[in-house]
């Protein structure tokens, strides 16, 4: 199986589903979202600094405060609700659009199948225009980074996904999201593991799941996402919604670095992880029922010979399946 681990910062151009269409619906969540956090950060800081990310809670703030912000802020939060609108538009629209071409070409998979967009790319030069279109606005054609883009690495779109796509051996055991909380909060009590020094991993199976690992800023002892990892996580959105990707199931397991004490280490990276998981759904769109989380705090630490490393905070995306 096909494994690939890195920073979703190195994240360079995938392929195109459809072309050619419109430009305007190439600019991926990424983009639109890291826009506002440039242009609306000095008014993020001071309307909205208590106000997450997830439920769409910074721009309906910055929009409470319209008047008072700058202009390119404005400007900004308009892209990005017409961004959003269109995308909730076009994929409403379709199941109905697409329908002659998924009886066309895709008559084995039924309407809302998770494998309908991954049938259109294997098939694209055949879709209809009107299809076409409607997949594009619907954002699935975007890209996921810009080429040549600070930190980036060789890593063409085919690998990008292969990194998100494979699930885990069939002959492996099943990742249950609440089983692995509980075990993570009996772990704290488990005397083999009071040594904070190359204590070992507490799911040995999550490193050899299809995923990418993530560096995403927090506020100081908060879950709040800072807006300079807006982007992060715009970035994960627009990997989600690739055709390759939207049959798939995935996890979101946070983690820290082993300052302060365990319990409460556990308890931040848990809720840490439900923020990225809440922004994913809102404003970004992705449905909730793909997305579990987990928070292990300081219990699998990347860098177990230093465990108060930078390293060690992160944020994975595994793929758990269909």
């Amino acid at each position: 199986m096909f494994r690939r681990i890195f920073s979703i910062a190195s994240l360079v151009t995938a392929h195109l589903l459809f072309a050619p269409v419109s430009n305007a619906q190439t600019v991926g969540f990424a983009a639109a979202i890291d826009r506002l956090a440039v242009s609306c950060g000095k008014d993020i800081e001071k309307f909205c600094k208590a106000e997450p990310l997830g439920g769409g809670r910074i721009k309906q703030c910055l929009e409470r405060n319209q008047a008072s912000v700058a202009p390119t802020c404005t400007a900004a939060i308009g892209q990005l609700t017409s961004l959003l609108q269109k995308r909730a538009a076009a994929r409403a629209s379709i199941a109905q659009v697409c329908e002659r071409d998924r009886l066309r070409l895709c008559n084995g998979i039924e309407p809302g199948d998770g494998n309908l967009m991954e049938c259109f790319y294997k098939v694209k030069q055949n879709v209809s225009q009107p299809c076409r279109q409607a997949v594009a606005d619907a954002g699935y054609e975007v890209t996921l980074a810009s080429a040549g883009s600070p930190g980036a690495i060789s890593l063409s779109g085919t690998d990008l996904v292969s990194s998100l796509q494979g699930a885990a051996d069939a002959a492996a055991p099943a990742i249950d999201a609440a089983q692995m909380r509980q075990l993570a909060a009996q772990s704290l009590k488990d005397p083999a593991r009071a040594s904070r020094v190359n204590r070992p991993p507490l799911f040995e199976q999550l490193s050899n799941q299809a995923q990418i690992t993530i560096a995403i800023q927090f506020d100081f002892d908060s879950a709040r996402i800072r807006p300079d990892s807006f982007r992060a996580v715009g970035l994960m959105a627009d990997a989600l919604n690739h055709p390759y990707l939207q049959g798939y199931h995935f996890l979101i397991v946070g983690h820290t670095d082993a300052k302060g004490s365990r319990e409460y280490n556990l308890k931040l990276s848990q809720e840490r992880a439900d923020a990225v998981r809440d922004a994913l759904v809102n404003p970004f769109g992705i449905a909730s029922a793909r997305i579990e989380t987990v928070g292990l705090g300081e219990e699998q630490l990347l860098n177990r010979s230093n465990p108060e490393a930078s390293e060690n905070r992160r944020v994975q995306l595994i793929n758990i399946g269909k």
